[in-house]
Order: C-alpha cells, then structure tokens, then sequence
C-alpha cells in the first residue's frame, strides 16, 4: 500500500483518463472506443498497483483532464496517492513540469507514463536507486520514446523543440541532454503497449488482458 511511509523521490505517474474515444485510439478497429477504454483503465490500475508495490519513493497521479475521472479518485482513495494535474502544454512541458514540482521538494523525481504495465518490479527500483545515487535513469521504448526519465535537476532544454509523436524522441531527448550535460543512466527497454499488435503481445504473457483479443 502506497499509505506506508516511503522514501522522498517521487514518481509521478502520468495518467489521461480512461475516456471512450479518447484513449487507445491506436487500437482501432480491432477495439471499439468503449472497449479501449476498458483496457486503458485496467492498465491504469496496473500501473499504479506495480508502483505502488515496487517504488521506494512516493507515488503520485499526475492527471488530465482537470475534471479527472472516478477511476482516478477510487485509485487515490485505496492507495492514498497525491494528486496533481498536468499542466496545459504539450508533453514535454506537462512531463517538466511535474518533475519541477518533484525536484524542488526532494532533490529528484521521476514521470513515467501508464503504458507499461508490465515493467518489472526490479527496473523500478534500479531506478530509484539510480536516482538516490545523484543519476538520471531513462527507460527506452521499443517505439523510439521512452517509458519513464528521472532527473536530478529539471532542465527545459531537454524537451525544447521535441517533437512528441515521431520514432526518434529518446534520440532527440538524449541529444538534448548531452549539449545541456546531463547524463542520462539506461534502464532495460521495454515494448508500449499502444497498437493492438502489442496488446496481442501483452495478453500473452498477462492473462488479464486476453478478454481484449480473444
């Protein structure tokens, strides 16, 4: 349970809410809107159990839209988590921002988006310890982003002029990161689950998601 006491470093998970039409829309026409909605918000749910279960740090919601969602009020309630919003930005600058906020209270922070619910429990914590170390861990995606980055400091120049949706965002990111001096420390890479190809992969090696592809 995340109510127990914990480390100072957090990680703030970085949540949309599972809305029809507004999630997983990568998974059409294999899924329909209703049906990807139920699979973001089971994801969701895995992601915050895995955090909460392996981060040694404070785990937090950092959410969009303000509105929220009940999923993100019944997560907050079980698991005691602090809530916060995403600024209105783009990624880059919403992903910024939390790690700011983290940052400015406890030397360190790290955002990780809801697309790896299978991140081992050891990777996040060789994150964490890479963080208390003084480094800067990131986890490559197999799509060329990347699932979670741990700063020391927060540095806008990171992410200036990142574009968000193309293949080669961890590139830019670390070449951004070299010229600013920042060391980036790698974690294993990992597949995001966004297109259905990748769900097929994911249901088999969690039977929790083999409802959505049989």
């Amino acid at each position: 349970m995340c109510a127990e006491p914990r480390a100072a470093i957090p990680l703030y998970l970085m949540a949309k809410a599972p809305r029809a039409g507004q999630v997983k829309t990568r998974m059409r026409p294999e899924l329909n809107a209703e049906t990807a909605a139920r699979l973001a918000r089971l994801m969701l749910e895995q992601t915050v159990e895995n955090a909460c279960r392996h981060w040694p740090g404070e785990v937090a919601l950092c959410i969009w839209p303000r509105a929220g969602h009940p999923a993100f009020t019944r997560l907050a309630a079980k698991h005691q988590l602090a809530v916060t919003v995403q600024a209105d930005t783009d990624l880059g600058g919403r992903m910024l921002a939390a790690l700011d906020r983290g940052i400015a209270r406890a030397g360190g922070a790290a955002v990780m988006g809801c697309d790896v619910p299978h991140c081992p429990g050891e990777v996040l914590a060789a994150a964490h310890a890479l963080l208390a170390r003084g480094e800067n861990p990131v986890g490559a995606a197999e799509d060329g982003g990347f699932y979670l980055l741990g700063l020391r400091r927060a540095d806008a120049a990171l992410f200036d002029g990142v574009r968000w949706s193309g293949p080669e965002v961890l590139d830019a990111v670390r070449a951004r990161a070299a010229a600013a001096g920042v060391r980036l420390g790698d974690l294993p890479p990992l597949r995001d689950i966004d297109r259905y190809c990748d769900l097929q992969w994911l249901a088999g090696v969690d039977a929790a998601y083999q409802p959505f592809v049989d």
